[in-house]
């Protein structure tokens, strides 16, 4: 189990989820913990406006699901364990549902938030803030 660990630990380190907006014009990469790594604008991007936050945070969530997927995969080795299955099913019947994890709901990061002010700025710069 130790050397599942390990070889779990080194694994999650090089996840990079990937998403881009419907449009292609945002795309976003985050690390397995879906902390935001990089975000990259086309030029069509730059002339969306207001519409800049939410191709960024379509991006994202896009990126924080392959990421997701990505994760789950690196930890099977671990979690198809029936050992590992056991316990968690111990502790779910301890805690009961009242702490079972809630829906995710889509939280920016401080990093997120900054990128996308960040963007927005250099697009109304870019594209003049006039309307």
């Amino acid at each position: 189990m130790a050397q599942k660990a390990a070889v779990a630990r080194a694994s999650l380190e090089q996840v990079r989820g990937r998403g881009s907006s419907a449009n292609g014009s945002v795309t976003a990469t985050v690390d397995s913990a879906g902390r935001l790594r990089d975000l990259n604008f086309t030029a069509a991007a730059y002339k969306s406006g207001t519409q800049l936050p939410k191709l960024v945070l379509e991006a994202t969530r896009n990126a924080e699901s392959d990421a997701l997927k990505q994760t789950r995969e690196v930890m099977r080795p671990i979690t198809s364990d029936s050992r590992v299955q056991a316990s968690l099913a111990a502790a779910w019947e301890i805690v009961g549902n009242a702490a079972a994890p809630a829906p995710a709901q889509h939280q920016m990061t401080e990093e997120a938030i900054q990128a996308a002010d960040d963007a927005y700025f250099e697009c109304m710069n870019q594209c003049g803030w006039n309307p």
